[in-house]
């Protein structure tokens, strides 16, 4: 496993997404480089790894949703 740095600003400081691109940035290239080194395209390791970003995030979306409404549920029944 790589060794990501932890945030350098609190939650809600407007330079943390900056800040958390510079501390995936290279993990992120270390596993695109071991992909083409095992045979696939840089272009279709590219592709591949903003699909699943987009997955995941399609599935957090989605799990906050039912979330929302198990919470919802619960106090119909309380």
């Amino acid at each position: 496993m790589c060794d990501i740095p932890s945030p350098a600003v609190p939650t809600g400081d407007q330079n943390r997404h900056l800040f958390c691109q510079m501390a995936i940035e290279i993990p992120l290239q270390e596993i695109i480089e071991a992909a083409v080194k095992a045979g696939w395209d840089e272009t279709e390791v590219l592709a591949a790894i903003i699909d699943v970003a987009d997955n995941l995030v399609l599935a957090a979306g989605a799990n906050a949703e039912v979330d929302a409404l198990l919470k919802a549920l619960k106090r119909k029944l309380e």
